[in-house]
């Protein structure tokens, strides 16, 4: 619910400074995309509720996270590109690896949403695994 939130939260909140403007689909494209990935994510928790939906549910969130945490890092390293992979970009004097620590210690919001992105993958790994263990057969 956390990561659901935080970038529902994300996205609208920037999202609404491009509508007040007058655009509707903004030039940073994350807005539109963390607002979407926030209400599958809402979805899926109410379907979760039916048992035989948590499966595909754990798996899609499981590859969500990985978008996220790569996603993060690599908007960084590929120079903060407002359409993700186009459009002019900035670069960076640092190694990587500083670079990168940097990155995920730049603000409380980024830390904590990259801490539960991940705590959350493991829980979904989890919970797919015991899934997918219970309805084995013993000896098979």
């Amino acid at each position: 619910m956390i990561v659901a939130l935080l970038h529902l939260g994300l996205g609208i909140v920037n999202w609404l400074r491009y509508l007040s403007g007058g655009v509707l689909v903004p030039t940073d494209i994350r807005w539109p995309l963390f607002v979407l990935s926030g209400i599958a994510m809402l979805a899926g928790l109410a379907l979760a509720r039916e048992p035989r939906y948590r499966r595909p549910l754990y798996a899609s969130g499981m590859v969500l996270m990985i978008v996220y945490v790569v996603g993060y890092f690599g908007w960084h390293v590929g120079g903060h590109r407002r359409l993700i992979l186009f459009g002019p970009s900035t670069h960076h004097d640092v190694p990587l690896t500083t670079f990168l620590i940097d990155h995920l210690f730049a603000g409380a919001i980024e830390f904590v949403a990259i801490v539960t992105e991940v705590a959350l993958f493991g829980v979904l790994a989890y919970l797919l695994y015991i899934g997918l263990h219970r309805d084995t057969p013993t000896g098979a």
